[in-house]
This record gives C-alpha cells, sequence and structure tokens, in this order.
C-alpha cells in the first residue's frame, strides 16, 4: 500500500458525505491494513428525512439519528470518526444556476456563517490528535456548490499547507489516485444503507430525500493539489524580496536626509514591505529575505568600514544624527518584530491554550 495512505483523514461536513463521495477510498484504506479517519462538522441537523425514519426523528431529533447513522456506516466501512463541534449545517437551497447554496434562514452557528480559519484551527487539533499521512476532501467547489462541502476543502487547504500534508480531492475524471468500487462493493453498500433517514439504494442507483436519482461511482478518482507552490516557485519569490528588501535600502538611504517626507517615505516604504510580506505570506523565510536586502544594505553603508563616507566620499550617507538613527534603527526593530511574529499554527497554539485556560477556570 502506498505509505501516504497508511493514516488517512477524511474532511467532511455531513453525515453520509463520507460514504456518498469518499466511500471506496475509505473502505479501500481500512481493506488495505491503514486506519481511515472521518472527520466530520456537522451533524446535518438542516437535513430532509424520509418518512421511513420520521417517527425516530420525532423522539430523539434528527441529529441523534444521523450520529448513529454515521457510527454505523464508519464499522461498515471499517473506518474510525472523530466529530469537530461548534458548528451547523447550513442548510440547502438550490440555485437557479443549478448549485446549491445555504439555505436563507442559515444560522449563525452554520459552517457557511463561519471565520475559515476557525474552521481550520479546530481541524488542526484534530491532525494533532490523528497524525495523519495525507488528507482527502471535497473539490474547491464542494461536488456541486454546497456552502458547507466548499467551507471543509478550504479548511483542509489551509491545514495541509499547516503541517505539509498531502491533500487529495474528489475529481471528477482521471487524475492521481483511483480506488475501483468492486473490490470494496459489499462495505460500501452496507454503509450506504446505514443512512436510511436520507437515501436508499436501489440497484446501482442511490435514490437521495430530495428525489434525486444518482448512479453509485464504480470508480473514485483523486487529485493531488499543490497547498504550498513549488520549489522552484519559492526560491523565485525568495530572490525577488531580497531584490526588493536592497531597492528600498539604497533608495531610502540616499533620501532619508530629506526631511521630512524623504525621512518619512523611506520608514513607510521599509516597514511596510517587511510588515507587508510577513502578513501576507506568514512566511519567515520569504521576509527573512527581505530583511537581509533591506537591513543589510543599510548595515554596510552605515558601518562604513572604509572610514571616509560611503562610497568614497567625505560625508557618509548616514551620518550620526536624529534622521540617520532614526533610519538605522527603525527597519531593524520593525525586522525583528516581523520575524518574531508568530505564525498561524503558533497563534493557533496560543488561542487553544487560552480557550482551555478559560474553559479550566469556569469548571473550578
Amino acid at each position: 500500500m502506498d505509505p501516504r495512505l497508511e493514516r488517512v483523514m477524511f474532511v467532511h461536513a455531513h453525515p453520509d458525505d463520507e460514504t456518498l463521495s469518499t466511500g471506496a477510498a475509505i473502505a479501500a484504506v481500512a481493506a488495505g491494513g491503514g486506519d481511515a479517519v472521518v472527520v466530520t462538522f456537522t451533524l446535518g441537523e438542516r437535513g430532509e428525512v424520509l418518512a421511513a425514519a420520521q417517527d425516530a426523528v420525532d423522539e430523539v431529533g434528527i441529529g441523534e439519528v444521523r450520529r448513529a447513522e454515521l457510527e454505523a456506516a464508519l464499522r461498515a466501512l471499517g473506518a474510525r470518526g472523530r466529530r469537530i463541534h461548534g458548528w451547523d449545517d447550513s442548510g440547502m437551497a438550490w440555485h437557479r444556476s443549478g448549485k446549491a447554496q445555504a439555505a436563507p434562514d442559515a444560522p449563525p452557528t452554520s459552517m457557511s456563517r463561519a471565520d475559515v480559519d476557525d474552521l481550520a484551527d479546530a481541524l488542526g487539533a484534530a491532525v494533532e490528535e490523528v497524525d495523519p499521512t495525507a488528507i482527502v476532501s471535497y473539490d474547491a467547489d464542494g461536488g456541486y456548490g454546497h456552502p458547507d462541502h466548499i467551507a471543509a476543502h478550504r479548511a483542509a487547504v489551509i491545514v495541509a499547507r499547516r503541517y505539509d500534508l498531502p491533500l487529495y480531492v474528489r475529481a471528477k475524471a482521471a487524475a492521481d489516485v483511483a480506488f475501483e468500487l468492486e473490490p470494496v462493493r459489499e462495505r460500501v453498500l452496507a454503509a450506504l444503507a446505514q443512512h436510511r433517514s436520507q437515501l436508499t439504494v436501489d440497484g446501482d442507483d442511490v435514490l437521495h430525500v430530495g428525489g434525486q436519482r444518482r448512479p453509485i461511482d464504480t470508480v473514485e478518482h483523486y487529485r493531488l493539489i499543490e497547498t504550498r507552490p513549488p520549489r522552484r516557485t519559492r526560491w523565485t519569490l525568495r530572490i525577488g524580496a531580497l531584490a526588493a528588501g536592497a531597492l528600498v535600502g539604497v533608495v531610502g538611504t540616499f533620501s532619508h536626509q530629506q526631511l521630512p517626507w524623504g525621512l518619512g517615505l523611506s520608514l513607510i516604504a521599509a516597514v511596510g514591505l517587511i510588515g507587508g510580506i510577513r502578513a501576507a505570506s506568514g512566511s519567515r523565510q520569504l521576509t527573512l529575505a527581505a530583511v537581509i536586502g533591506l537591513v543589510g544594505v543599510v548595515a554596510v553603508i552605515a558601518i562604513d568600514p572604509l572610514g571616509r563616507g560611503a562610497w568614497g566620499t567625505e560625508r557618509s550617507l548616514v551620518p550620526s544624527n536624529l534622521a540617520g538613527w532614526l533610519w538605522s534603527l527603525l527597519p531593524a526593530a520593525a525586522s525583528l518584530l516581523a520575524l518574531a511574529w508568530p505564525d498561524a499554527e503558533a497563534m493557533r497554539r496560543i488561542r487553544m491554550a487560552g480557550k482551555a485556560r478559560t474553559e479550566g477556570e469556569k469548571d473550578r
């Protein structure tokens, strides 16, 4: 078995998505001796219900019914599950374009209204617990446009980037990986049968609660998507950042003595470049390249190793006056701050630690 499939995390929005969308892959990983872990964000609380399941829904609620169905389906597939708490099903309405959209009355706690970084933080906690070798989720449009699926996809992309994990998404045509239904047909059909509040199996078709009939996929195709720029692109970006830093350093060094606009604009350009790269990319390596270009140029000129003034002139370009000290020190201080600023993963840990501390104090 492909070592990347030894422990695979499947990221889904609702119960039954795991079997309808990725059932063959889940069953294949499990049947091959791997560990298939299905992470589900909601219990599909806004879903419609088939008449045969209405009594059970009236008794315990749709969320509890679908939770039990999910657990039974995962047993049939040979997988284990992990629920992410905090968000609810957005419901669904069909747009005139033929794509799904959130129900008009989707609650504030629905996935479609969630901050994707919050979703990613919660998913990241699951990644740390499971330690997967790969992640699988929906494609960028969620399969058919469902906003909860799209939110799950975006969260999976962020987490795959943070933890440097391969991310596979369902593809409509042959791509990087394929799983055939036939070797695991019995497992998948048994799992589909567990979702009796949402669908029925009719031969080789699935009949959905909304009346849609869809054939069961005989092959599931998956595409590996790049969550990080290719190595060549990353080096190009670093060289570009280095050159941009050097350019700002040279221009600022020549203009910072022109008060007040020369100094002001030079400092704004320097701090804006360093802070902007750090905020936009989140990359310390890219930020460091810009810092080396900027601060390196300023330092070499300001140190004036020959003692005759920069470029052999009698008057240094960075003299020992207020403007010179500001130009020498403020970009350096901004660089240190930008490089020391916690990255997304560190911020996640800080938020989680704060949340855990708050919850601990409430329990006392």
